[in-house]
């Protein structure tokens, strides 16, 4: 299991993150992650379902809130909450040697829209709205990853101080990114 799982996390999920299947390349890695290491699988597992509630709670509200906003502006749109996993939790824990509580992007939103500008004019009323965290705006769109990734990625302070990512992209560049 173990040599399986070293094997998924040099190659198979690395071809996955490739070919833009980040669906199945988080699976990989988490179910990797687990036959590995599984005391900081559960460790993180454990960290992630203490504050579920409260996150769940927070994403629920900003997801309210964003579309009120853009439905005063007539712009159609999906917007879901998304949970970071947790090989990518231990990734920035170990390689980048971040703390549980310094990882930025566990309190996530995913808008969904029509339009390249769209994802721009939705970029621009958050912003507007919210106060943006400054270097922490990736424009994807402009210039894709090599996968051919394209998002817009920014991270956001909302009500009561909780820090979000949002990602913002349309419905063709969500079908790349999450089934290649």
């Amino acid at each position: 299991q173990k040599r399986i799982s070293e094997e998924t996390l040099d190659v198979y999920a690395p071809i996955a993150h490739r070919l833009g299947l980040s669906a199945i390349k988080n699976e990989l890695e988490d179910l990797a992650f687990y036959y590995l290491n599984p005391t900081e699988y559960y460790t993180i597992a454990h960290l992630v379902e203490m504050k579920k509630t409260e996150r769940d709670a927070s994403v629920q509200k900003m997801i309210q809130e964003i579309s009120e906003m853009l439905t005063e502006h007539n712009i159609q749109f999906r917007i879901f909450g998304r949970s970071k996993h947790l090989y990518s939790i231990y990734h920035k824990m170990t390689v980048r040697h971040k703390r549980f509580d310094e990882i930025l992007d566990l309190l996530a939103i995913r808008i969904i829209t029509k339009t390249e500008l769209n994802c721009y004019e939705i970029l621009g009323y958050i912003h507007a709205k919210y106060k943006p965290i400054p270097g922490r705006l990736k424009d994807y769109i402009a210039v894709p990853k090599q996968n051919m990734y394209q998002s817009l990625h920014t991270t956001i302070i909302g009500d009561e101080g909780k820090i979000f990512e949002v990602q913002i992209r349309t419905e063709e560049m969500d079908e790349i990114a999450e089934r290649g």
